[in-house]
């Protein structure tokens, strides 16, 4: 099937997003003859943040957008917030089957790809089955899935749940080749970036995004970049 997305433009964010691609190692040199994060064909890369409200579902949409086009790759944007259903809101893909369907074992993954215009991206939303997702994010299923996704595209964006507010979150996280932790400048507290880091410990986190900055990055968010490099 394909989309149309109907989210507004975001051009102030593509600068931002590709520094991302540098900071994940990826340049146009790498995206087009290696993935130097892990090593591996193809790369699933999360995307969480501390708390809901911090951007995370934007600046996931906008890694797979800015992948796409600045690549020419396939890329699959995939919904595994099941809290809020963002990606699927915001492609205008509601109550649509998704990745729910998948895990319980009623759909398979290409029934539920839908692919943007004219371009190389896709997404996979949430779903629309009422289903654990504790239960989800622990299924062994997941496993399969996110290596077919990764066989279907060279980049596979994960929006992950906020990981101060599920406990699935450091479980999909461990799924995925990397992880970009997104901050909200004047609202994350140190406190809470150390608790998020410290519960994706067992995760490959490249490093922190600060989101909404009006000013230079924070030196307490300098530190914690320094450290995970």
């Amino acid at each position: 099937m394909t989309v149309t997305p109907s989210f507004r433009a975001q051009a102030d964010l593509t600068e931002a997003v590709r520094e991302i691609h540098i900071m994940a190692g990826l340049s146009e040199r790498s995206g087009a003859e290696d993935l130097s994060v892990s090593g591996l064909d193809s790369l699933a890369i999360g995307v969480t943040s501390p708390d809901y409200g911090d951007g995370k579902s934007t600046i996931a949409m906008a890694l797979a957008g800015s992948l796409s086009e600045d690549f020419g790759t396939d890329v699959m944007l995939v919904d595994a917030d099941f809290h809020t259903h963002s990606v699927g809101r915001e492609y205008g893909l509601q109550g649509v089957e998704g990745l729910a369907e998948v895990l319980a074992g009623t759909q398979q993954l290409h029934a539920v790809t839908h692919y943007i215009g004219n371009t190389a991206m896709s997404v996979v939303t949430a779903g629309s089955m009422s289903m654990s997702p504790a239960r989800m994010a622990r299924s062994e299923r997941l496993v399969t899935l996110v290596d077919n996704m990764k066989a279907a595209s060279r980049y596979v964006v994960i929006d992950l749940p906020a990981t101060l507010h599920s406990m699935n979150a450091p479980v999909l996280a461990k799924r995925c080749d990397a992880v970009i932790v997104v901050v909200r400048a004047g609202h994350t507290t140190t406190q809470d970036l150390d608790r998020v880091l410290h519960l994706l410990k067992d995760a490959n986190v490249l490093g922190v995004v600060v989101n909404r900055a009006r000013s230079s990055i924070p030196r307490w968010v300098q530190r914690s970049l320094a450290l995970r490099s």
